[in-house]
């Protein structure tokens, strides 16, 4: 799943969520945006569990920032 997750002016630990991330998904990765407003994560996880993990990760967010973005897979890679 693509998440993209409002930051409110609160800027995330990359590598805290990232080693959070990888420990449950090793192909997992969350990056900011050029503008550092938006949180963007692709994991094989539903919304509640990211939002779990953003909680361990010592970045709780509220759900109503979270954006589940549709899946751009065309099935080509087999992923």
């Amino acid at each position: 799943m693509e998440f993209n997750i409002k930051t409110q002016g609160v800027t995330p630990n990359l590598g805290a969520i990232n080693d959070a991330l990888t420990g449950i998904d090793p192909m997992a990765v969350a990056d900011l945006d050029s503008a550092g407003t938006t949180l963007r994560v692709a994991a094989a996880l539903s919304s509640p569990e990211l939002l779990a993990l953003l909680t361990r990760s010592g970045y709780p967010v509220d759900w109503r920032q979270l954006e589940q973005v549709p899946s751009v897979c065309c099935g080509a890679c087999g992923g």
